[in-house]
């Protein structure tokens, strides 16, 4: 590959990578100013509503998951873009330093699984808050205490449908559950491993 072409993939990674992390950043701020109900005439309130709906909406249409009246589509779409930027920013700048393009597979599957690596650590985090805020009987109009049983709930539920879990009111499914994200991510870290052993 000549200099100027690797030199032009390289550059097209940086800014690919700069507009997908500030667009995550509109995604971010856009959730996070929902929830106190902002008034939808700010210039600036409108100017990430027309920014970031046309992807949620398309998200919404896609994969339309919601719990409790929660609308979880920035999440997803910020999951997307983060993969998006490992897998895509990553790709170019590998076959601009000459790589071929056989490379793009185990990058693909590679960041694939950091991505779910990551979704099972945040996922973890919101666990143990469930599992702490549980302890001091929460409002359950709290925003963020419903966002995070609308993200607990469902999987604690059908794990307590499976297992008995629950000992003297004592609930262990959130023990129980941390125990398979663990698992989890040791399994995904031994692909990982598989996949740059086999392609690299």
């Amino acid at each position: 590959m000549l200099p100027q072409q690797n030199s032009l993939l390289d550059g097209l990674a940086s800014v690919l990578g700069l507009l997908l992390t500030i667009y995550m950043w509109m995604i971010i701020i856009r959730a996070v100013i929902s929830w106190v109900n902002p008034n939808p005439y700010n210039q600036v309130v409108r100017f990430l509503d027309r920014l970031t709906e046309p992807a949620l909406r398309h998200v919404r249409r896609i994969l339309p998951f919601s719990y409790g009246g929660l609308d979880f589509s920035p999440i997803i779409l910020i999951l997307i873009i983060i993969f998006a930027n490992d897998f895509v920013v990553t790709s170019l700048r590998a076959l601009g330093h000459g790589q071929s393009a056989a490379v793009v597979l185990p990058l693909f599957l590679v960041s694939f699984i950091r991505m779910m690596q990551g979704i099972l650590f945040a996922y973890m985090i919101v666990v143990i808050a469930r599992a702490v805020i549980s302890w001091i009987s929460p409002d359950p109009y709290n925003m963020i205490v419903r966002f995070i049983y609308g993200l607990t709930e469902p999987v604690l539920y059908r794990l307590r449908s499976t297992l008995p879990l629950v000992f003297g009111g004592l609930d262990l499914s959130p023990i129980a559950l941390l125990a398979v994200i663990y698992f989890l991510n040791i399994g995904l870290s031994y692909l990982q491993a598989l996949v740059i052993g086999a392609f690299g």
